[in-house]
């Protein structure tokens, strides 16, 4: 390898490094924002961008757990600026990367601005619900610059533009992904009405097939329903993947994974219930959500580009390699005339 090709290679490579850290630090302040809120550290800190009105906060554990999170969002801030301006830097040619990144630092800077007024309105589970939304977004938004960043062979991985129901099939995990989603946000809003415990029993609610009771059992029963439309969609998706797209690996074992983890969100959830809300489990049952957010997400990215065509992909997904430089023309060598002998270069 040329040392041009090893200059060339060597930004795209860091790049991905930095965007799959942006990944990975973003759905980790998703997971600890939930234990802020399952613990109620939410209100050790009842100012900001300070805490109780100094930037060190006191050694007390829900403080220390709350300005964690703080500091975790800043650090995530801090990864996404840097992406962008990589982005821009390195990935020119790739528009997927480059407004993906652009947006990315939009998102993050209507979080903060969000996080902040949340927290100055004692926590309204509205504000807190949109919060998620956003942080969930976001972390959407980075596994796309990622999964752009990383086909950089789009002409030699499968393409099911040509067969019937590709399209369909696509159309059918933005569905799904976006089902999840508004799964996710009814869970936010449960748990921050206080409608946890509105039934102490399940699957049953209070020892009944069909719920009966307030607004907190409304709410509560519509989440529970939530819960059976998505995996009946969820299942539906996976039994389309297998008769459309077996060729297409990718998605069948994404999907696979998906529905484990949407068992084990399950599972997790009724816990919360038999176990009283348990701090824990809370925690677990969001972390859980929102990886199968990311992994459905992930579904998505590869449908929709096993279904454009190849040329397709090329252009829109992955920035081009820099054209190889053209060696000059020779000059033609002027002839001779008849009956001259060549003139020789000196020897």
């Amino acid at each position: 390898m040329d040392k041009t090709a090893t200059e060339t290679k060597a930004p795209a490579t860091n790049f991905r490094w930095l965007i799959l850290v942006t990944c990975v630090a973003t759905y980790a302040l998703i997971v600890l924002g939930s234990v802020v809120r399952v613990t109620g550290s939410g209100d050790a800190c009842p100012d900001w961008p300070r805490c109780r009105g100094d930037l060190l906060p006191p050694l007390e554990s829900d403080v220390l757990i709350e300005f964690s999170h703080r500091l975790l969002a800043s650090l995530v801030g801090f990864l996404v600026l840097a992406t962008a301006v990589a982005a821009w830097r390195w990935q020119r040619r790739a528009p997927a990367v480059v407004w993906g990144a652009t947006a990315a630092v939009a998102l993050v800077g209507g979080q903060i601005v969000l996080g902040g007024v949340t927290v100055l309105n004692d926590l309204p589970s509205s504000m807190v619900m949109a919060h998620l939304a956003l942080a969930s977004a976001l972390l959407a938004t980075l596994l796309a610059i990622a999964f752009a960043s990383f086909a950089s062979e789009p002409v030699g991985r499968p393409s099911l533009a040509g067969q019937g129901g590709a399209t369909a099939f696509r159309n059918l995990t933005f569905v799904t992904a976006l089902a999840t989603f508004g799964l996710m946000l009814t869970g936010s809003y449960v748990s921050g009405s206080g409608a946890g415990l509105a039934f102490r029993d399940w699957p049953l609610f209070d020892g009944r097939l069909l719920p009966e009771g307030g607004r907190l059992a409304v709410i509560h029963a519509t989440h529970r329903l939530a819960v059976v439309a998505v995996g009946l969609v969820l299942l539906y998706t996976m039994v389309r993947a297998w008769r459309l797209q077996r060729r297409h690996r990718p998605a069948v074992l994404t999907l696979t994974l998906a529905l484990t983890l949407y068992t084990a969100q399950v599972l997790v959830g009724a816990a919360n219930i038999w176990t009283l809300l348990r701090p824990a489990a809370g925690a677990a049952h969001l972390a859980l959500a929102v990886a199968l957010w990311a992994t459905l997400v992930t579904v998505a990215l590869f449908a929709h580009r096993a279904a454009q065509p190849a040329t397709e992909r090329a252009r829109t997904l992955v920035a081009p390699a820099p054209p190889a430089l053209a060696e000059a023309p020779m000059a033609p060598r002027p002839e001779a005339a008849p009956g001259t002998v060549p003139a020789r270069g000196p020897s």
